[in-house]
């Protein structure tokens, strides 16, 4: 059937070619009442499907023929039909504010579209053109501070790092906390697989995200809550990120061009000492791992000139054109990126297509199809083991990066300032362990529409989503810790596939005069196939002849994952007079992962009232809305855990099965999340100003948890279903045009707070690590009574009386045990979009705040440990008596230095915590537009063209202190970017050896033919 259906698709794609009309165009500004110029206004001719939208300057061009009817249309003002003759050429328009008309419409589930104001959900939209201005290599890291509840934390993978970005807070112990992506009504595969789980570190896996090309992207809407996603079923327990990409529109060919160029250079680094040489105990010594030795002639920028300043350019025309009957958009995209660290790189090329055909009044169809290929070159090894930035950060002070350089001999012996088995110069890293990761990715979408009557419409859609990826991995000969005899080479090559069909029917009728009903009824099929297949050569029989051939022992590498999940569901919203509208939903799944009779279902209720059309509100008020709803959502467990597996490995004459060492759980159960929301939705003074709020509550149950077991048992642990994680919170969009006509400013601010509780666990387990478990620094934890998140760490001791604790030689004493420190989790965030205009000229300044949460930082132990952190100049001459008491309560006399103290406090590579944690509080200014629309003649071949200078990451307002003030140490702030993690997973809340954040200022130019 797939095939069958494929086949079909592709037909479509080749023979259906556009007739491009040959029409004229007209165009003109649409302003407002205060004579305003009004972007985003949706333009159209009337009795077809030729429209377009005005640009941020107001201007508009469309594609007519001999006479006809323009309808302007936007929210917040009442819709204009304005006539044209033959001779017409331009068409000027001003458009009145109606208070009453919010007739907004978004995407919803399943790609279907309702009136926002009827919507029973939280719920926030953006438009493309925001993601398209400012960029990055992910574009969910540019959502930050866009969407109230929305968090986005980067991978310190360098340039294609995959990223997390959650709604509403974490509540999958084991599972993933993302939220789901589809676009076009598909499910899109955002899985990012292999995530570091401790901060040992690793190589990041990329995720799906980053392969969505922006350009292609019309708008994207949040459900930031299971009442609005639970149409997609048992994925969509996190909230669902909708995209709806662009396609093509009736009338001559349009071709829009946007192109930019930008230079990234390193926001923030840790703040170094420029007085001491590389030594110990006051003594210089060429040899040394660390910079205690003598004041002397020092490299201040040895660390920041090993960055460089990347050049990342983005390149993309999209062709669109047709007739009333076929529409087509066409695209290409190339992104190339160039990461901080020398040899990381990422270049992309998108190819899309999409055809839209309607072939009678009753049939339309929609194909599309993107291609997309990225290549990764050196992916970034983060974490504590060698990895790259670790090296730069060892470098001593008064080591001139010229003499490192040459980082081998002739015979490949590396070359170090130090002797290490662990540590390497870093430039033997970038030029010697390599990783290049390459992947070809094709989605294609079928969808078929028949109008069945006036008020019944079928629709079928199929989607395929397959990508491949290749990773080569080397470590040249004499690679510490990581290459055998002769290097190591790896080489896998994974498949992802998802296929989806989706069949349901869309209806709406009048039950009585003021009572109607609009309905959805369908089902849902879904499968997915993951495959690795691969080899590690570790020692090599030629020296790096990085070929599995050559291998002095090959490890095989392979694994297959499938999965189906069937599903039906039932949605119907009653409306009584447009202004009192219930909604119910109905989705029962059937998972393959669950034991028989492997179902489970889940419905949704949800009210909407909207007060200011059922009874008269003062003049001031425009809109106002009410709404609640209560949902239940299922979530399915990953494959293989109902029965108990078994692993073979090579050996002896047939090789070996093993039993694995956890227990099955054959009566596994879905994991099941309730949710509460109430909400209000509210416009004054003519929409000029407006407050969205929402507060929810969800509680998360049947977690799947990893208990303990004797040895006797045979097993080393087992899965159990158990646990109720809570979180409640706020959201808030506040709206605002304070000022309006020839000088304009919006306003919108984003802002949430989410509090998070483990209600319960299991009887047996009252604590459980995150992800990979113990941290050398802190440790990520869930306990019951707590929160998702806690962090514990080792502290400095206290007596009773609070006083800290030192030793007999006057050193610090450390607790025995990790104690909690605080929680990654921000109390609050906060993004504050101004957008200004004055005649073409237009100002956009976002600013992005973080309040609360901690992070522990291994990088900056080191640092200490070396000597190399500035604060560790004070204090070096020794005379240094902290204030405390000894173990017998005795006042501290005894006097110490700032190596002794650094030293014992940071232990190298295992750390006290405490010492290094900071206060993850920062605000800065994440965005800064500055634009021109030009004007130009109707007659010039270029009908639109904007040039801006932008900006991201451009600079901290405030950033968070150390936890801990230690007497006779200046005041230490964050010296990293609390956004950016080791991975993508759920380990959370420590940094080691993360890629530094990019600052990027470039130029952006938008073209119109």
């Amino acid at each position: 059937m797939y095939k069958l259906l494929l086949r079909c698709i592709t037909l479509v794609l080749l023979v259906a070619g556009p007739v491009w009309a040959q029409d004229r165009q007209i165009g003109g500004i649409v302003r407002d009442d205060q004579g305003q110029p009004q972007p985003g206004v949706n333009v159209q001719l009337k009795g077809s499907t030729r429209g377009t939208t005005t640009d941020a300057s107001g201007t508009y061009r469309i594609n007519v023929g001999g006479t006809g009817t323009l309808v302007f249309s936007s929210i917040g003002f009442a819709s204009q039909e304005v006539p044209f003759t033959d001779a017409t050429s331009q068409l000027n328009v001003n458009l009145i504010t109606d208070n009453r008309q919010l007739s907004e419409v978004v995407v919803t589930a399943l790609g279907i579209e309702k009136s926002a104001k009827t919507l029973t959900y939280a719920a926030q939209q953006i438009d493309g053109t925001r993601i398209t201005q400012v960029r990055d290599a992910n574009f969910v890291n540019t959502l930050s501070g866009k969407i109230a509840g929305l968090q986005v934390v980067q991978g310190a993978g360098g340039v294609g790092s995959a990223a997390r970005v959650t709604l509403r807070g974490n509540r999958s112990l084991n599972g993933t906390n993302n939220a789901l992506i589809v676009v076009d009504g598909v499910v899109y595969d955002n899985s990012n697989g292999g995530q570091v789980g401790s901060d040992f570190g690793g190589f990041n896996g990329s995720d799906g995200a980053a392969n969505i090309n922006p350009d292609d992207i019309e708008s994207v809407n949040v459900l930031k809550g299971a009442a609005g996603s639970v149409l997609y079923g048992s994925r969509a327990a996190n909230g669902v990120m909708i995209i709806t990409t662009k396609r093509g529109k009736a009338g001559r060919i349009s071709v829009d061009v946007n192109s930019g160029v930008v230079s990234e250079s390193p926001m923030l680094l840790p703040e170094l000492q420029n007085t001491f040489t590389q030594g110990a105990g006051g003594v210089s010594n060429a040899t040394a791992s660390g910079s205690w030795g003598a004041r002397g002639t020092t490299y201040p920028n040895n660390v920041r000139d090993f960055f460089r300043n990347g050049v990342s350019t983005n390149n993309s025309i999209g062709v669109s054109g047709g007739t009333d009957k076929m529409q087509t958009y066409l695209s290409y995209t190339h992104n190339y990126n160039q990461g901080l660290i020398p040899n990381n790189d990422l270049t992309r090329h998108t190819f899309n297509l999409r055809l839209s055909n309607q072939f009678s009044s009753r049939f339309s169809t929609e194909g599309k199809i993107t291609y997309m290929l990225q290549d990764i070159g050196n992916k970034i090894k983060v974490g504590e083991e060698s990895g790259i930035v670790m090296n730069i950060y060892k470098i001593p002070r008064s080591i001139d990066l010229e003499s490192i350089k040459t980082f081998e001999t002739p015979d490949g012996v590396p070359n170090y300032w130090t002797s290490s088995s662990i540590y390497m110069n870093p430039y033997w890293t970038i030029n010697r362990t390599i990783n290049s990761e390459k992947r070809n990715r094709v989605t294609m979408l079928g969808q078929a529409n028949y109008k069945l009557t006036d008020w019944l419409t079928l629709t079928g859609r199929i989607s395929v989503d397959r990508f491949f990826d290749r990773n080569l991995i080397s470590f040249y000969n004499r690679t510490l810790l990581f290459a055998g005899n002769g290097g190591t080479f790896e080489a896998f090559d994974t498949q992802n596939l998802e296929q989806n069909i989706d069949l349901f029917a869309q209806g709406n009728n009048n039950i009585t005069k003021d009572l109607k009903v609009n309905y959805t009824v369908g089902a849902q099929f879904s499968k997915r196939f993951n495959q690795l297949i691969g080899a590690r050569a570790f020692g090599l029989q030629i020296p790096n002849k990085f070929d599995l051939g050559f291998a002095r022992a090959l490890q095989p590498r392979s694994g297959l994952s499938q999965r189906q999940v069937n599903g039906v569901f039932v949605s119907s919203t009653f409306s009584f007079r447009d202004y009192l509208i219930l909604d119910l939903t109905a989705r029962n799944d059937w998972s393959s992962t669950l034991p028989a009779p492997h179902s489970y279902f889940y419905p949704s209720v949800g009210l909407t009232a909207i007060l200011s059309d059922m009874i008269n509100l003062p003049d001031a008020i425009s809109f106002a809305k009410v709404r609640a709803a209560y949902t239940r959502v299922g979530n399915d467990a990953s494959p293989y855990l109902l029965q108990q597996t078994y692993s073979f490995s090579q050996g002896g004459v047939n090789g070996f099965i093993q039993r694995d060492a956890t227990q099955a759980i054959p009566d596994l159960k879905p994991e099941l999340t309730n949710s509460l929301e109430i909400g209000l939705d509210w416009r004054f003074v003519g929409n000029r100003f407006g407050v969205d709020f929402t507060y929810y509550k969800t509680n998360t149950i049947n977690q799947l948890l990893t208990l303990g077991l004797a040895p006797a048992s045979g097993f080393s642990s087992q899965y159990v279903n158990s646990g109720d994680i809570q979180n409640t919170g706020f959201e808030v969009a506040l709206t605002a045009k304070p000022l309006t006509g020839a000088f304009s400013w919006d306003v919108t601010l984003n802002a949430s707070r989410n509090v998070n509780k483990i209600v319960s666990l299991h009887p047996d387990i009252k604590k459980a690590p995150l992800a990979g478990g113990f941290g050398r620094t802190s440790t990520p934890i869930v306990a019951e009574g707590g929160s998702y998140g806690d962090i514990e760490t080792q502290l400095w001791q206290r007596d009773a009386q609070g006083r800290f604790v030192v030793d007999a030689s006057g050193k610090p004493v450390v607790t025995t045990a990790q104690l909690p420190i605080g929680n990654f989790n921000p109390k609050f965030l906060l993004g504050l979009q101004n957008t200004f205009n004055y005649r073409n000229f237009t100002l956009g300044v976002l600013f992005d705040g973080r309040f609360g949460g901690v992070m522990t930082s291994g990088t900056e132990a080191n640092l200490a440990f070396d000597g190399n952190a500035a604060y560790t100049e004070a204090n070096r001459a020794g005379n240094w008596v902290l204030p405390g008491v000894t173990a017998t309560g005795e006042t501290n006399t005894k006097a110490i230095n700032a190596e002794t103290f650094w030293t014992t406090v940071s232990g190298g590579r295992y750390s006290w915590g405490e010492f290094f944690t900071y206060d993850a509080t920062n605000v800065r200014l994440r965005e800064l537009t500055f634009g021109y629309g030009f004007n130009l003649p109707s007659t010039f071949f270029i009908k639109r063209a904007r040039l801006s200078v932008v900006g991201r990451n451009l600079f901290f307002v405030y950033r968070g202190k150390a936890v801990l003030d230690i007497p006779g140490v200046p005041t230490r702030r964050l010296s990293f970017d609390p956004d950016i993690s080791l991975g993508a997973g759920n380990f959370q809340g420590v940094e080691y050896g993360n890629v530094p954040a990019s600052r990027s200022v470039g130029v952006n130019l938008q073209l119109s033919f």
